[in-house]
């Protein structure tokens, strides 16, 4: 039972953020693409930046998430494919929203919540190996190859990578410098969450019964097969949890915009997120209570 508190404890926060920019959404007609915007481009590669700098995440680590993780989207891609072509639905527009989970808005701050600064660490590796593919495969899936270079015009990955060399030469950056850095990151978790349930509170709901079996088999082979690869691949610890916990996630908002932006029936990509959003609510908390065992 107490066990059970502390993943309340834990969801509570998240659900609560999510929920306020819902009803904003709903009850004015603001328009927060240059919040977005903000997300994007400097407060979430800010946090990011921050927090690997001043973590001590390492290179076998480092490893073990990108081997693991990009096994799981992979072979999640065959998995889906296979199932979309039993059901006989389109792979270009639901391929995406199954592979590709909610690695950031919804389980950045849970996995900070529920396992501290060191699971966090890891989270971001993962979050941003899953935008990588996401910007590249993802817009290949979408469109063909003609648009994949759009993955080198955010500065996520540059972030990463540079805050990794600068942790495996031990170079110091100037104190003031970093905390301006750590101020704007802080900015970045409350405007995911608000963010998602803005963008949320503007979807419609398309065909509930085909959403409600998709959304269901997101969630469900996601943690199973991110289970499986930690398993073989012999990830234990705190890294398995954080990305058992990442890919058991419903699909990123990040998929509606992508198919907004190659017109790919975005408002049945939309409705998937929402639904498989929903659906997670009940069963997030029992995949947490069972990595916080």
């Amino acid at each position: 039972m107490e066990l059970w508190v502390k993943v309340f404890e834990v969801i509570l926060p998240v659900i609560i953020v999510i929920l306020t920019g819902y009803i904003f959404g709903k009850v004015t007609n603001v328009n927060l693409k240059p919040i977005n915007l903000l997300l994007l481009y400097i407060s979430t590669p800010c946090l990011i930046f921050s927090a690997l700098i001043d973590g001590k995440i390492t290179l076998t680590a480092t490893y073990q998430i990108l081997i693991s993780g990009t096994l799981m989207i992979f072979i999640g891609m065959g998995i889906f494919t296979l199932i979309l072509k039993y059901l006989k639905k389109d792979i270009t527009t639901f391929l995406n929203p199954l592979v590709f989970p909610n690695t950031a808005n919804m389980a950045l701050p849970i996995a900070l919540f529920a396992f501290g600064n060191e699971a966090f660490e890891y989270a971001i590796i993962f979050t941003t190996l899953v935008f990588f593919y996401h910007c590249s495969v993802g817009i290949y899936i979408l469109n063909g190859p003609k648009k994949i270079i759009e993955v080198f015009k955010t500065p996520l990955i540059y972030t990463v990578v540079l805050a990794l060399m600068l942790n495996n030469f031990e170079i110091n950056i100037n104190p003031g410098l970093n905390n301006a850095i750590n101020l704007l990151g802080t900015t970045s978790i409350p405007l995911m969450m608000f963010s998602l349930g803005h963008k949320l509170s503007e979807t419609k709901i398309i065909n509930l019964n085909e959403n409600i079996i998709l959304g269901f088999l997101r969630l469900s082979i996601g943690c199973a097969l991110s289970f499986t690869i930690c398993k073989i691949l012999g990830v234990q610890g705190l890294i398995a949890k954080v990305m058992i916990l990442q890919f058991s996630m419903p699909s990123a908002v990040f998929n509606f915009i992508l198919s907004d932006r190659y017109n790919k029936s975005p408002e049945k990509v939309a409705s998937l997120v929402f639904v498989s959003t929903v659906l997670s609510i009940p069963i997030i908390p029992i995949i947490l209570y069972l990595l916080m065992k």
